[in-house]
């Protein structure tokens, strides 16, 4: 399983501050290649690693976190996000306690 995006869209909004999407900010925290009218990520096929929950976790942090651990974190911030953009309930990232990592592989 992969991470259960639920494709709002906010974390291509609020890229402002991460280092490493820098040269993508449109200079007011949202991506040059989010498309506001389709919602979605221009170079979603190509889009760099940071914007890649899954890729982010194999390559960088499954040393320090296990899956379900590393996509929990990940669902804090995204729900926070929404929560904070009043985005509908609909949208919130559900990670259960009764995953393991074995439903994530």
């Amino acid at each position: 399983m992969m991470f259960p995006c639920t494709g709002c869209g906010l974390c291509c909004q609020r890229i402002g501050g991460v280092e490493a999407l820098r040269d993508y900010d449109l200079g007011n925290g949202v991506c040059k290649y989010f498309s506001p009218t389709e919602n979605n990520c221009k170079i979603y096929a190509t889009r760099p690693l940071e914007c890649r929950v899954d890729e982010m976790y194999k390559k960088v942090y499954s040393a320090q976190y296990s899956r379900i651990e590393f996509y929990k974190m990940n669902a804090q911030i995204c729900n926070a996000m929404q929560e904070e953009a009043k985005v509908d309930e609909e949208y919130r990232v559900l990670i259960t306690t009764t995953n393991s990592d074995n439903d994530f592989k």
